[in-house]
């Protein structure tokens, strides 16, 4: 994935949320894009539905007023997984 598609999918995310929908609404989610096959396709298919979640979980958050929390957050988690590694 280019980091082109990865932002236009944060975007999508994002778009979802203002437009209403519901996390669990990611399109990636959906039978036809599950991934089937070989370890390279899951890792594509993770990473599109991740980079749209975190598009739909960030404008969720600013509408909350808790934008700096939410980024605090995935920072936090990122460096756990650092070190557990």
């Amino acid at each position: 994935m280019t980091i082109e598609e990865l932002i236009d999918l944060q975007e999508a995310g994002a778009r979802a949320r203002v437009l209403g929908l519901k996390a669990d609404e990611n399109p990636y989610l959906a039978p036809h894009r599950m991934p089937t096959g070989d370890a390279s396709a899951l890792r594509d298919w993770l990473a599109r539905h991740d980079a749209w979640e975190f598009g739909w979980e960030a404008e969720d958050a600013s509408r909350d007023g808790r934008i700096a929390d939410h980024f605090k957050e995935l920072i936090s988690t990122a460096k756990r997984r650092a070190l557990d590694a």
